[in-house]
């Protein structure tokens, strides 16, 4: 067992998926107990194939919450914007937020990771507001009310996207690869991560580093996002690793209007405006990021049935 319990979030989602399936590299050093509404799902069955502790639980149902948090050292917490059984409240990235907040603050939580955007509203000077920044931001407030020991992980745009969202296809006719996106254009400004690889790294070297640098990182916001480039650099990267032409489209909308906005800020400003990248504060962590060149050899590539080349 390992010394310290981490309860990670999402686990069967993406990011903290990628949190979980690292931290149970290292079982000697951490205990990973993962939180979900399912444990029968087959992504929460395979965790617990992995060593993970499965704890039943649900972000909205606030009484069965301090079960999972009962002794718990740290925590990665994240909320899901898409999650269909909150999709149609508007304030359930809130609601969830205090949620967790509250179980953690009663639980004692020692270091609490948020996964977190900043306000929309700020960063565009009042032009764009969208929830999916708003709802996540707004819980940075509550942490810092409740004097829980923080860290603020700020995500960028997942290169994973290219599989989750199907923006990538192959038409084996044409023999070309099609990259489809809803509103963003060719030339917007996208912060780019690479979930899997790096934003876990990212999380553990903080869990890691806590007890002796708890000063430098508590209420520290962290930009997990190795790169600032646009969709046809990601495209032209493609192009070189698969030897295959990439047509690039923009579809009119995602079907959201919050996500539609959150584009239509990207194409605008960018997603981080200002900001540098990767920032120094996470070079400081001694993370090294991946690039695109790397998710499309290790993961789009193989999804599309096809080699790489370069």
């Amino acid at each position: 067992m390992g010394e310290k319990t981490i309860l990670v979030l999402g686990a069967t989602g993406t990011q903290g998926g990628s949190v979980a399936k690292l931290l149970l590299q290292y079982p000697h050093q951490y205990t990973t107990r993962c939180l979900t509404r399912n444990p029968t799902s087959d992504k929460a069955k395979a965790l617990a194939e992995s060593g993970a502790k499965l704890v039943k639980a649900d972000l909205t149902v606030p009484s069965s919450l301090p079960e999972a948090f009962k002794g718990v050292w740290g925590v990665f917490a994240v909320t899901d914007f898409y999650d269909t059984a909150v999709l149609e409240d508007p304030m359930s990235e809130e609601t969830q937020g205090q949620n967790i907040v509250a179980a953690a603050k009663e639980a004692g939580v020692q270091c609490f990771i948020w996964s977190t955007l900043p306000s929309s509203y700020e960063i565009s000077g009042g032009k764009f507001l969208t929830r999916l920044y708003e709802g996540k931001y707004a819980v940075d407030s509550m942490i810092r009310e409740a004097g829980l020991p923080a860290c603020f992980i700020r995500t960028g745009n997942f290169y994973e996207n290219m599989v989750l969202r199907k923006y990538a296809s192959y038409d084996k006719e044409k023999d070309i690869i099609n990259m489809s996106r809803p509103v963003i254009g060719p030339d917007a400004e996208i912060t780019s991560l690479y979930v899997e690889k790096d934003l876990s790294a990212v999380c553990k070297a903080v869990f890691d580093l806590w007890d002796t640098d708890k000063d430098k990182l508590n209420y520290k916001n962290m930009l997990a996002a190795g790169a600032r480039e646009t969709p046809g650099d990601i495209c032209a990267a493609l192009e070189r690793v698969s030897g295959k032409k990439v047509v690039y489209t923009t579809r009119l909308t995602t079907g959201i209007k919050d996500r539609d906005i959150m584009l239509q800020l990207y194409n605008s400003l960018g997603m981080y405006p200002g900001v540098e990248t990767p920032s120094q504060e996470v070079m400081d962590l001694g993370v090294k990021f991946h690039t695109a060149e790397d998710y499309i050899r290790e993961r789009l590539l193989p999804h599309l049935g096809l080699p790489a080349v370069n």
